[in-house]
């Protein structure tokens, strides 16, 4: 049994372009994996940002309108606080 230098060749450079290829299709599928766990990971933190945006939103709208009901209780102290915090701010602003 004889093994010319020409049958070899053939054998390994084909052997060389399968693990190339294979490599290559490992490199894409990998690609695609990235590109869709980007994209769950962006629908994620939409999902979550819009849920927060809402959740503050809804507290604000309690706290104004808690504030809003003090004020209707006493008039003339929420005047006073507010005549207060305006002096408080002109003093810091005009140094």
């Amino acid at each position: 049994m004889q093994f010319s230098s020409s049958n070899r060749a053939p054998d390994s450079t084909s052997g060389t372009r399968s693990a190339a290829a294979d490599v290559g299709d490992n490199v894409q599928a990998l690609r695609d994996d990235i590109s869709s766990l980007a994209d769950s990971v962006k629908r994620l933190a939409a999902e979550q940002i819009g849920t927060s945006v809402e959740d503050v939103q809804d507290k604000a709208k309690e706290k104004i309108s808690d504030v809003e009901a003090a004020i209707r209780r006493n008039p003339s102290q929420a005047a006073l606080i507010a005549a207060g915090v305006g002096f408080v701010f002109g003093l810091i602003l005009s140094r």
